[in-house]
């Protein structure tokens, strides 16, 4: 199984500047004249004893003025603490070019390709994901550390198995703070008093993380710790109408699609976010409104096929105890005292804004519209997305390639690190996992052709596929009642010929000679071994297939354009191709 690690980055103004009114609101970006969390972040990442994956690193900026720069900083911090694993930037650039492509080839919406907020941004994270290859993907934040050396084993020990007769479709691990506890490391301060978040969520995770077994049913999950496979996130995307909690209405509209998330109390990360710029009824307010959302979702669901209704009480004790008829009195309550303590220490304007708080609970934090139609709308377009991108996954694989910072791999077969090289060069293979590359090398033989030298002749058995690394081939006819010989087609790097050999029932011989117009470097693969390493990669070979058929049906172009410049000048293409 593929595994792509996905990490967002978040950057903000210069320390100076600071947030602006208009500025996306993080938790904490990094300020653009600061490194940050990400530095220490690669650093840990080479600690893992299981390299065998791809890291794909999801940038996101507060405001559009700084994006160049982001990149900028963001590339040279990827390039300073470079480790073995093949590495990509996927930015706001990455995306724009992503959907001009989707604009130009076809009618689909594209609300859900953004950049700005944390769902869009994890939405980003699954799509660049699936783009790397990835059959599980997982989602890491930079603010964390890797304290176990078998972390990337276990991420997949249980993904896309079942467990008591279930599907594991996510998994989610959970934060430790520096001592090593699960709990939040936060003051428990009078004001939370009617607002005991903290309070509900340790005892949560003392009944999911704390105790046996291993895996179980969580009603919560942490957005820089999730493992999700390719059967969920292809069609579950995060909902882009929410402020922040995305990670766990992910988790609830997973359940509502018949997915299950499990939690591993054995996976497990160090999180040690910076302080948060923001004040705390700014956060408080970022709340209200997500849980005012969650609450609509659920009492605005309906009866739909292959869909699960869920209720508040799942998601006992948290979140569903603020997904309940008491959330506005909880509200009231809670921001009544906040405000009284923003008062006592003579902070004016945030007793003004808490207190706003209670107006906006009222009369705009819930929404006006019906939250699981909308939803249903956006999972739609979801799929869509990702249904054009596998029957397009090649030419999008060719703009997802401009992003990569580091390509190395580890090279486990007994062949020249040159021969491998040149595989992963080549669109066909680039989303191919390590493993499966390796097989593949393994079954590759390649050669290597001068000017005018014939690779095939007519008559020759059609029993293998040719792949062209570097140079041009011409597809000759060379009847010898022609008076010369017929140019039919020419092929250059990443085309192919010899397809005949797989699609055929038994092999046949060529009707044409394959010629080198120029020195010409080929990878030959065997009609038998290429079956087998198909048997074994199905995942796989539909998209080397669906390549193959996009590429035949380019060379059936050319060839009907030939036969039409033909029949112009009066000769039956029949007499040409006829053996």
């Amino acid at each position: 199984m593929k595994k792509v690690m996905v990490v967002p980055t978040y950057w903000g103004r210069d320390s100076e500047t600071g947030w602006q009114l208009g500025d996306d609101i993080y938790d904490h970006p990094t300020p653009i004249d600061k490194e940050g969390t990400l530095p220490r972040f690669l650093k840990s990442v080479g600690k893992l004893n299981h390299q065998e994956f791809e890291l794909v690193i999801i940038l996101a900026t507060t405001t559009s003025e700084i994006e160049k720069e982001a990149y900028q900083k963001v590339k040279s911090i990827l390039e300073k603490y470079s480790n073995a694993v093949p590495t990509y930037l996927f930015s706001a650039r990455s995306l724009t070019k992503i959907k001009k492509y989707y604009n130009d080839n076809s009618n689909l919406f594209l609300k859900l390709f953004s950049l700005r907020g944390y769902s869009n941004i994890r939405n980003m994270c699954l799509f660049g994901g699936y783009l790397a290859g990835g059959e599980a993907v997982i989602l890491i934040d930079d603010d964390e550390l890797f304290k176990d050396p078998n972390f990337m084993e276990k991420t997949t020990e249980f993904i896309g198995g079942r467990f008591y007769g279930k599907t594991v479709d996510g998994i989610a691990g959970y934060y430790i703070n520096e001592d090593g506890e699960y709990y939040d490391d936060v003051n428990i301060e009078p004001w939370m008093t009617y607002w005991n978040r903290f309070g509900s969520k340790s005892k949560a995770f003392d009944k999911i993380i704390g105790s046996s077994p291993r895996l179980k049913t969580t009603p919560f999950a942490f957005g820089g710790l999730m493992v999700i496979h390719e059967n969920l996130f292809k069609i579950v995307p995060f909902d882009p109408n929410l402020t922040r909690g995305e990670d766990i209405d992910y988790l609830i509209n997973a359940r509502m699609f018949g997915y299950n998330f499990f939690l591993d109390n054995e996976l497990s990360i160090l999180h040690l976010p910076p302080e948060k710029p923001h004040p705390v009824w700014q956060r408080f307010r970022q709340d209200m409104y997500r849980f005012y959302y969650e609450k609509k979702k659920i009492i605005t669901q309906y009866e739909k096929s292959n869909m699960e209704e869920v209720s508040a009480q799942d998601f006992d004790p948290y979140p569903g105890e603020f997904m309940k008829d008491d959330l506005e009195d909880k509200i009231f309550k809670a921001n009544i005292m906040l405000a009284l303590d923003y008062l006592s220490e003579d902070e004016i304007e945030n007793t003004k804004a808490t207190l706003k708080n209670i107006y906006l609970s009222k009369y705009s934090a819930e929404p006006d519209f019906n939250v699981f139609e909308k939803y249903l709308e956006l999972q739609e377009e979801w799929e869509n997305i990702l249904e054009f991108a596998e029957e397009n996954y090649m030419e999008l694989q060719e703009i997802f390639q401009d992003t990569v910072i580091k390509r190395e791999k580890k090279v486990k077969v007994s062949r020249d690190k040159k021969e491998y090289d040149s595989i992963t060069d080549l669109p066909i293979f680039r989303a191919l996992s390590e493993p499966e590359l390796n097989e593949l090398l393994s079954i590759c033989n390649f050669k290597k052709y001068g000017v005018r030298d014939k690779i095939l002749v007519k008559g020759d058995m059609d029993d293998a596929l040719y792949i062209i690394q570097k140079g041009e081939v011409e597809i000759i006819n060379n009847k010898e009642s022609e008076s010369k010989d017929i140019k039919l087609a020419e092929l250059e790097k990443g085309d192919f010929f010899g397809l005949t050999s797989l699609i055929a029932s038994k092999s046949s011989n060529y009707l044409v000679d394959v010629v080198a117009k120029e020195p010409v470097e080929l990878v030959k693969i065997n009609r038998e071994d290429i079956f087998a390493f198909f048997r074994d990669n199905h995942r796989t070979s539909v998209k080397i297939l669906l390549f193959f058929m996009k590429k035949l049906n380019e060379q059936l172009e050319d060839l009907t354009e030939m036969y039409t410049d033909i029949q112009l000048q009066g000769r039956d293409i029949s007499q040409i191709m006829n053996d």
